[in-house]
């Protein structure tokens, strides 16, 4: 018999799925995830194509298949449907707010890992201990490896910082994935980059997949004793995958700013500044403003990076003053996914950063010609205003809040 507080865990899982559940509609082609929670979605899909919902289910795993199977699910694969509509899964951790996951110690992570790679949206269903600041901050990073030179593939896995550990079944024999490899949970501890760690442990010679899911969740759907509540991904946009221009005059942090929440993210970043023309670059240098003219081309390539990016249909971070509105009209314009955050700075900080920072182009000299160009973006350009004297880890978190709050505000219950 379960404990009172498993089963009270379990019921909030439970909560957690209906609500996922609820995203499925006629049509659908919906990714089944592996898991105890996982497990609780499919009871109430199962209960709603009773009820006559029609849909087909891309198993992640065969104990899923198993389960959907008997409950009369209908089942696919994904050579017969390459794109999924939705997926439902579970995770053993959520980071707040960029809601970047750690899974897999279900056993099945190539499996999920693949689903949701192929799923136009991906929903995470979890109780709210599974909530973290940092990702492993209470577990470690399942890496699922080919089974030759395992201990090779170990030992590159410690130099990355980690204590790695052979998952086994309680028999004490390794445990054997469903695609026959083995996992190695590897315990970083709290992480601060977990999109560069991810490309990282990818690196690693007989690495087959990482259990951080970086960029992939759309929505979570976490249960506590409050009820549901629905947690939306920053990445989640109606016009398409956000762009977001990190504005400021030099000095306000917007290059660092930029750079944490793209690590973060896991976003493409691009540094504006490295968009200059050599004539631009000589010309700060040596303490002269930049003009309208001067600014023309380089506005041009900041445009075009944005432009590749939405064509891609990824999300990106691109740093660039953007003093002007003239300026932002140009490379924002009636793009309606790009947004903006602007790091609004006392000029007296913004002159000490300055002194202090070494190795860059622009010169001290050059504040105040940036400050009298400048032109706060105004309300009708629904900006992002931060302050700069927070850390810039502190900031970065605050727009991270504020892109997903702004996610559930225009997307509503994620298209329900």
């Amino acid at each position: 018999m379960n404990s009172p507080n498993k089963s009270s865990q379990d019921e909030l899982k439970r909560e957690a799925a209906v609500a996922a559940a609820a995203l499925v509609v006629d049509g659908m082609v919906v990714g089944l995830g592996t898991g105890s929670t996982a497990a609780f979605a499919i009871e109430e899909l199962a209960r709603r194509s009773k009820q006559g919902l029609r849909f087909v289910g891309i198993p992640t795993s065969e104990r899923t298949a198993a389960q959907a199977a008997a409950a009369g699910i209908p089942l696919s694969t994904l050579d017969e449907h390459p794109r999924i509509d939705l997926t439902i899964d579970g995770a053993d951790e959520v980071e707040r707010g960029t809601l970047n996951v750690i899974k897999g110690h279900g056993g099945a992570l190539l499996h999920e890992k693949i689903v949701a790679a192929a799923s136009t949206r991906l929903a995470i269903i979890v109780d709210d201990s599974k909530l973290v600041d940092r990702l492993g901050a209470h577990v470690a990073v399942p890496v699922e490896v080919v089974t030759f030179g395992l201990e090779a593939t170990r030992v590159s896995l410690q130099a990355l910082g980690a204590s790695v550990k052979l998952r086994a079944e309680t028999s004490g024999e390794p445990f054997v994935t469903d695609s026959g490899n083995r996992i190695l949970d590897c315990n970083f501890g709290e992480i601060s980059d977990p999109a560069t760690l991810d490309d990282n442990i990818r690196r690693c010679i007989g690495v087959v997949v990482s259990g951080l899911f970086i960029n992939l969740a759309h929505v979570a759907f976490v249960a506590s004793a409050r009820g549901v509540e629905q947690m939306v991904s920053p990445r989640v946009h109606p016009n398409g995958p956000p762009i977001l221009v990190v504005m400021g005059v030099s000095g306000s942090g917007k290059t660092t700013i930029a750079r944490d929440l793209a690590s973060r993210l896991g976003w493409a970043y691009k540094d504006g500044d490295a968009l200059h023309s050599e004539a631009n670059i000589a010309r700060m240098a040596a303490g002269f403003p930049l003009t309208d003219a001067d600014r023309e081309p380089w506005l041009g390539a900041v445009a075009a990076w944005i432009d590749r990016q939405r064509a891609r249909e990824q999300p990106g971070i691109i740093s660039c003053s953007a003093l002007k509105r003239a300026y932002r009209q140009v490379i924002i314009g009636d793009r309606p996914n790009v947004r903006l955050a602007y790091v609004s700075a006392n000029p007296d900080l913004i002159a000490e950063r300055l002194t202090a920072r070494l190795g860059h182009f622009m010169p001290p000299s050059l504040l105040q010609s940036q400050l009298d160009t400048l032109e706060e973006p105004g309300l009708d350009e629904h900006p992002i205003v931060v302050n700069a004297d927070p850390s810039p880890e502190q900031i970065a978190s605050e727009i991270i809040g504020r892109l997903g709050t702004r996610g559930i505000s225009e997307q509503g219950a994620l298209d329900r």
